[in-house]
């Protein structure tokens, strides 16, 4: 009896399934990568984008920081990781820092992303939670939100953006960002 083509490569399908599935279940920070942006060039690094939880009380309402990260491009190894944040308070970080300032790519004026240079790993926090993406389902929170608890909250989503992002956890990390952002960087 003949086999059928279709036949063969749903049995090589279901075979590299079975060998590459585990491996992506196993690595939290698979669900956040972000293949391309808008009108972006051709790049060689990866980029994540996602919402980190800051909150582990169940009985409470989640309140997550939003962040993107972009890998440096040369010798990924041996860079350190930048947290950058905006100030404000309540500026947003992706607007300013990522993607006018210094991040991996500037907007051209034609609807294009430009590459612009850069030599670490950047990670870009909207914080504190109702900045950006980032959100808190108490929207009454968003009336009481102090310098204390931005900077605990951006202490609490670098512990948890380590768990996700396990390979930087020896890696040196450097705090940055600019104006009113000295006041809620870990302050604790």
């Amino acid at each position: 009896m003949q086999s059928q083509p279709w036949i063969v490569m749903v049995i090589i399908c279901t075979s590299l399934l079975q060998i590459f599935l585990p491996a992506v279940e196993s690595d939290p920070s698979i669900g956040d990568i972000v293949l391309s942006l808008p009108g972006q060039p051709v790049f060689s690094f990866q980029q994540y984008a996602g919402n980190v939880t800051v909150n582990s009380n169940s009985s409470q309402p989640q309140r997550t920081l939003f962040y993107y990260f972009v890998e440096a491009e040369a010798q990924p190894a041996s860079k350190p990781v930048v947290l950058w944040l905006n100030g404000g308070p309540g500026c947003s970080s992706l607007g300013l820092g990522a993607f006018f300032t210094h991040g991996p790519f500037k907007p051209s004026g034609s609807g294009t992303l430009i590459k612009n240079d850069y030599k670490a790993h950047m990670l870009y926090v909207e914080s504190p939670a109702g900045v950006g993406f980032s959100y808190y389902e108490n929207k009454t929170f968003y009336a009481n939100v102090t310098d204390d608890m931005a900077a605990q909250d951006n202490f609490i989503f670098l512990r948890q953006w380590l768990l996700k992002f396990p390979q930087y956890k020896n890696s040196s990390i450097y705090l940055a960002g600019e104006s009113y952002v000295g006041k809620i960087l870990f302050l604790r």
